[in-house]
């Protein structure tokens, strides 16, 4: 629990005491994923939050017929679909496991009433959320801009450990390429090393 917690202790600018993390981690219950295996069906009601323990889990949706991969969840992540926290609205989004992966889950109610009762953990949730907030303008500069090469190479920089443990063809659709031409792209690559 000591590693997960220095994870946690990076998720953000801000950095939670250990008693704050550890009435937080106190409060989970441990969800384990086989890979493929949906968390979030999209029109399903989820209002936890989930931190990832181990492994890597997959933010989707629909782009008219075809699904599309927008983020991925590492350990030391927190996240819930924010429709069912927020507003306890049906989920958007698909998420599901790409590897073995094992998380905590805390209700949303005891997350409430952690943020009510402990202003430093309050604090930290409110950095974590500026956190997002900045990642998905810089996911929109450094993923989405620019050329297929240039984004499989900040993927490579940012997130190596999705190489191995995620396959090609979501990789492809969170770069928004297809899977031949990252087949291609990594041939072209690797023959310039």
């Amino acid at each position: 629990m000591n590693r997960l917690k220095e994870l946690l202790k990076q998720e953000c600018g801000y950095v939670p005491q250990d008693a704050t993390l550890d009435r937080f981690l106190a409060l989970a219950t441990t969800v384990n994923l086989a890979q493929d295996e949906v968390l979030i069906h999209p029109g399903q009601n989820d209002s936890n939050v989930y931190v990832v323990k181990e492994g890597i889990i997959r933010f989707a949706d629909m782009n008219g017929e075809k699904e599309r991969t927008f983020a991925f969840a590492m350990p030391g992540t927190v996240f819930m679909s924010k429709h069912s926290f927020v507003k306890h609205l049906p989920s958007y989004y698909l998420i599901d496991a790409c590897c073995p992966s094992t998380l905590l889950a805390v209700k949303c109610d005891d997350f409430n009433s952690l943020v009510l009762d402990c202003p430093d953990f309050a604090v930290w949730s409110l950095h974590m959320a500026w956190e997002e907030l900045f990642y998905q303008e810089y996911k929109n500069m450094k993923v989405n801009n620019g050329t297929a090469k240039e984004r499989y190479m900040s993927l490579l920089e940012k997130r190596p450990e999705i190489i191995g443990k995620v396959y090609q063809k979501t990789i492809a659709s969170y770069l928004g390429i297809s899977p031949e031409y990252l087949c291609r792209l990594r041939k072209n690559l690797k023959r310039l090393t």
